[in-house]
């Protein structure tokens, strides 16, 4: 019994031993997947930015992890292009910072707060020279507010990039200046609930249209009070009654004499410009993104409307409602209220596809649209690529071979950013400045110019257009182009405008391969088929002219403006007011020029007393 009781410890020992022998030599660390990999680099280098301040060390550190995600993310793995762009893009950011500035105090505020660090970081234009300026608008309003600002994330960022430099609007001689920043979003999150499309869920790309407001916050009261909830800023437009005494004789504007505010324009009335600035700025105040217009015709300029209209669960940008039907064939332009640049009001209607859309999806188009760069620029020859396969994560997941440099790789990058977001102006421009460089071949072109079709022909056309014509531009083969060109034409025939602007194309197109004759029947299928549906006749005209002149034919140029001024019809009665910007009174202008430079002076006298006679009758 001892003897058995003696062997079964024994027993035990060894067992015991042997067991104990495993524990002792744990098995090789399990390496993370590709994904996990990466964020786990982000913290590392965000971490030791912060312990050692080295900005230099950490951009660097950053840009190479960018690369390697660049080459050996699969396209599924999104949250490791979100990641690494946002390491690179913030690294930079913050090594601009001046160090009054506290850049290591600023980059532990954004990350305790990732909301209001991820919308601000990808809401930075990549080449801005402003960060500086945009980070000071973001220490001002943590003065106060610094527990509250992740909450209204699109809000705050959307400020501090609008705000990072001085805010004025000139109404003709009125000068407005924005309020406070801090006034501005104190009024903004307080009045959250009573925004027409919130605050919280909307994102910064469309509130920096709401928040660009240079009104007083009185004046955003007071238009809140009165117009909370409305669906139709631009009918507001018409609100304003015209001040024809300043019109007809330049007298001072009664709104100017009387200080210029929302309720004073009401009372008193304006023009056109003050008609724009009281509709765009109820918009911003009751939470409606809208961008004052303006549309350029001859030596007379006019404003108008744009708003973000409500559609179900949508929007829609509605450049229509708000202008005179004189302008409605007149494109427009609009002031961008982060770069504050001027713009094309069709690249701001795009914005309409962000609305429902996550953070998290614009935030990967984004970052894989800053990978499609990336790879453009080393296809142009810029910044090759030098990152090696990653060591540290698991076989498997990641890319077995390394993209490859070139259009194709660049091309389904931008198509797998677009499936993220398609309302992404950013990511659009990269097709057309391909484009431009001339880097797609003809089934490129054919492809994407299909899915733009696709995508924006019936809700964008104007955008569309803007995207597809530098790809037919680029078509070397004149007979190809010119297909093109006439493919076209029925996809916008709704739109005069339009149609004339590809005539017009096709029209320089044939006249640089010199073939005047084809031109000029193109320049006169503008002036017969549009002559009275926009100011594009203008050009056409002048085209015409060139080429008669270039082809020996001058001759013939006073009977194209007669022929061309006889089929425009003058302004009626509700476009007085705008006659000496009109097709009609433009035309008749050049065609009088013409008969005078002929030695018609005779007749050039007549047709100088029909527009003086119709634009005496403009303001009464």
């Amino acid at each position: 019994m001892f003897r058995f009781r003696s062997l079964s410890l024994l027993g035990s020992a060894i067992l015991f031993s042997a067991v104990a022998g495993a524990v002792a030599a744990p098995p090789p660390e399990k390496k993370p997947a590709f994904a996990e990999y990466v964020h786990d680099q982000t913290n590392k280098i965000l971490d030791g930015l912060e312990s050692t301040k080295d900005s230099v060390a950490a951009k660097s550190a950053a840009a190479d992890l960018f690369d390697q995600v660049a080459l050996y993310a699969p396209d599924n793995q999104l949250a490791a292009f979100r990641d690494a762009s946002f390491c690179r893009r913030l690294t930079r950011q913050v090594d601009q910072l001046p160090a009054d500035a506290d850049p290591i105090g600023t980059l532990a505020y954004l990350r305790k707060n990732p909301d209001l660090a991820s919308t601000l970081v990808f809401l930075i234009p990549q080449d801005s020279k402003r960060v500086g300026d945009i980070y000071a608008v973001l220490a001002k309003l943590r003065q106060k507010h610094a527990d509250q600002l992740n909450r209204f994330a699109s809000l705050t960022a959307a400020l501090c990039v609008v705000r990072s430099q001085p805010l004025v609007d000139r109404v003709n001689e009125n000068k407005v200046e924005a309020d406070d920043p801090v006034a501005v979003w104190e009024y903004y999150a307080a009045n959250e609930r009573r925004m027409f499309f919130g605050l919280k869920f909307v994102p910064a790309e469309l509130l920096g249209y709401v928040v660009d407001t240079t009104a007083s916050v009185g004046d955003l009261r007071w238009a809140l009070n009165k117009y909370q909830g409305d669906k139709v800023i631009g009918q507001h437009f018409f609100d304003i009654k015209y001040d024809y005494d300043n019109a007809r004789t330049g007298a001072t504007k009664k709104v100017t004499t009387a200080g210029y505010t929302l309720p004073n324009i009401l009372q008193f009335g304006g023009v056109c410009a003050d008609q724009a600035y009281f509709a765009t700025t109820i918009g911003k105040a009751i939470g409606v993104p809208t961008a004052y217009t303006v549309g350029e015709a001859a030596e007379v300029g006019h404003a108008w409307v744009g708003f973000l209209a409500s559609n179900g669960r949508s929007g829609a940008w509605d450049f229509n409602v708000g202008r005179y039907e004189a302008y409605q064939g007149v494109r427009g332009t609009v002031r961008d209220p982060f770069s504050r640049e001027t713009i094309p009001d069709n690249y701001v209607s795009l914005l309409g596809q962000l609305i429902g859309t996550k953070p998290v999806d614009r935030q990967n188009c984004a970052a894989l649209t800053d990978v499609a760069t990336r790879f453009r620029r080393a296809v142009g020859g810029q910044e090759p690529f030098a990152a090696a396969a990653p060591e540290d994560c698991a076989p498997g997941t990641f890319r077995a071979t390394p993209r490859s440099a070139d259009v194709a790789t660049t091309l389904n990058l931008i198509e797998l950013a677009l499936r993220q977001c398609s309302g992404n102006l950013a990511t659009w421009l990269e097709i057309r400045d391909m484009a431009v460089a001339n880097q797609l071949t003809l089934k490129d072109k054919q492809r994407w110019a299909d899915i733009l079709m696709r995508l924006g022909a019936k809700q964008y056309p104007d955008f569309t257009l803007e995207i597809i014509t530098p790809m037919v531009k680029t078509v070397s083969d004149v007979k190809e182009q010119d297909a093109l060109w006439r493919a076209l034409l029925p996809v916008f025939k709704s739109r005069f405008d339009l149609s004339a602007a590809i005539m017009i194309n096709e029209a320089k197109m044939w006249a640089d391969a010199n073939e005047p004759v084809r031109a000029g029947n193109c320049y006169m299928n503008v002036v017969q088929s549009y002559a009275n549906s926009g100011p594009f006749i203008v050009d056409a005209l002048k085209g015409a002219e060139n080429l008669l002149v270039s082809t020996n034919h001058p001759d013939r140029v006073v009977q194209l403006y007669a022929v061309t001024w006889q089929q425009i019809k003058p302004p009626t009665r509700f476009a007085q007011m705008f006659i000496r910007s009109s097709s009609w009174y433009r035309v008749g202008e050049m065609y009088a020029d013409k008969l005078k430079a002929a030695g018609q002076d005779m007749q050039a006298d007549q047709v100088l007393a029909k527009l003086k006679a119709q634009g005496s009758q403009a303001v009464q």
